[in-house]
């Protein structure tokens, strides 16, 4: 009976040493995904975002966003009724200072975030100014704008927020920076009056650099403010 209990000593004893042995399993490291899908909204609008942690302190993000909303404007003495449109697709890379951390700088690319489509509401009179010279409503005819920013933009920000898997599915997204580019405004006008080569012609382009004029001093790059709700895997 005492060599049996001695026996049974010796296997546990060795079974707990091989097991000190074995070298610790990675835990979880093989089921991080390190995946984010994301709903943001503000100043691009509404729209969606995956992300992908690439390494410990880069994330790569592509996104896209729609909004549209209607609003009136007085520009240089001429009233618009605009159409904004929100519209952008992002690629950005997030770089993290701390290994896994939430905050991050951010730089990449934007299409054109914004595009402007305003029809020209002449006075009470039915005239137009434009470049200081006024014309009739059967001169003019439709007066209409379109402004865009670039068809590309540089993107510069920083924010909270990472696709790591850790603390918990969900996870609040924050960003700030800037699309840098300047939008451009074009006039044209659909009346005869205002045809090539009439004054009222010539006068249309003047017009639209001092209508752009007035919009770069408020625009003179595409604010990014944004917040988020992501669900990481």
């Amino acid at each position: 009976m005492r060599i049996h209990f001695v026996l049974a000593g010796l296997v546990l004893c060795s079974g707990r040493e091989l097991a000190a042995q074995q070298p610790s399993q990675p835990v979880a490291a093989e089921t991080r995904k390190n995946i984010s899908v994301a709903f943001r909204f503000l100043t691009l609008g509404l729209g969606g975002e995956v992300a992908r942690l690439l390494t410990d302190h880069v994330a790569a993000r592509v996104g896209a966003n729609y909004f549209k909303l209607s609003t009136t404007k007085t520009q240089s003495d001429i009233t618009y009724d605009a159409s904004l449109k929100l519209h952008a697709v992002s690629v950005l890379i997030d770089l993290y200072p701390g290994r896994r951390g939430s905050f991050h700088f951010t730089g990449g690319i934007l299409t054109n975030p914004l595009t402007i489509d305003a029809t020209g509401q002449p006075t009470s009179s039915g005239t137009f100014t434009m470049n200081g010279n006024t014309y009739t409503t059967a001169q003019v005819g439709a007066l209409t704008a379109e402004g865009k920013y670039p068809g590309v933009s540089p993107y510069v920000g920083l924010g909270f927020g990472t696709p790591a898997s850790k603390g918990g599915g969900l996870a609040f997204l924050f960003d700030l920076g800037a699309a840098i580019g300047k939008p451009t405004i074009t006039l044209t006008a659909s009346g005869s009056g205002c045809a090539a080569g009439t004054q009222c012609g010539n006068d249309l382009q003047p017009q639209a650099d001092t209508t752009q004029h007035d919009v770069r001093k408020y625009a003179k790059v595409y604010p990014v403010l944004s917040f988020g709700l992501a669900y990481r895997f």
